[in-house]
């Protein structure tokens, strides 16, 4: 990238968002992201989207995603953003013959778009993909344009996500499944009615030593 061109992508991306976010000097901060506070991107990484307090993404990454509170991800992790159809009745993957966009080197045989080749998980935001609160994305995580991975969800190593993750599921492989619960279905009930991430900071404060025990919190939140 061309040195003032990205010097004045920096200086832009600071002044509008400093108070909210740390980034480097080679973070892709998109025109129309939008930061809740103490948050962070890492050198390298490419984010668009909406991000909740104190959320971060690591180096390397390139998502167009909304994420919710609390939430961590690791290096490497990509959005996919287009699809190609690979089964039935499509008898091509070739976008020549279902779009107009002319992907192929400007040309296209199709006159009408048939196959939608983007599918957002949350059309009024424009989120191609959400990620919820309390959530984490390891590293080399690929994840699936119109997926939603919910809350307390954990996604391993070198995953690759290609439908809805339920809230506090930990999920792995090539497509990403389901192996386990963080937690029985009574505390998931619990944290999902709770909503302990829309605390205020001060709470966080001065409550902090609670979240390394769940029985410790429920009992502090339930008296």
């Amino acid at each position: 990238m061309n040195i003032l061109l990205q010097t004045a992508r920096f200086l832009y991306t600071y002044l509008k968002h400093h108070k909210a976010l740390r980034f480097q000097y080679t973070s892709v901060v998109g025109r129309h992201a939008v930061f809740e506070g103490n948050n962070s991107i890492g050198s390298h990484t490419s984010y668009t989207g909406h991000m909740g307090r104190c959320s971060y993404i690591a180096q390397g990454s390139d998502l167009y995603a909304k994420i919710g509170r609390y939430t961590s991800i690791g290096s490497n992790v990509k959005s996919i953003m287009y699809r190609h159809p690979v089964s039935y009745p499509f008898a091509t993957t070739s976008p020549a013959f279902y779009s107009t966009l002319g992907q192929c080197g400007g040309i296209s045989y199709a006159t009408e778009t048939i196959f939608d080749e983007r599918i957002m998980a949350d059309s009024k935001s424009d989120s191609a993909i959400i990620i919820g609160n309390d959530c984490w994305i390891n590293s080399d995580v690929r994840i699936i344009s119109g997926v939603t991975i919910g809350d307390g969800a954990v996604v391993l190593a070198g995953a690759v996500v290609t439908r809805d993750v339920p809230p506090y599921a930990i999920v792995a492989g090539i497509p990403a499944k389901v192996i386990k619960y963080r937690y029985n279905e009574e505390d998931i009930k619990w944290l999902l009615d709770t909503k302990w991430w829309d605390k205020p900071e001060t709470w966080f404060k001065d409550n902090w030593r609670l979240f390394a025990d769940i029985n410790k919190l429920k009992h502090a939140l339930n008296p």
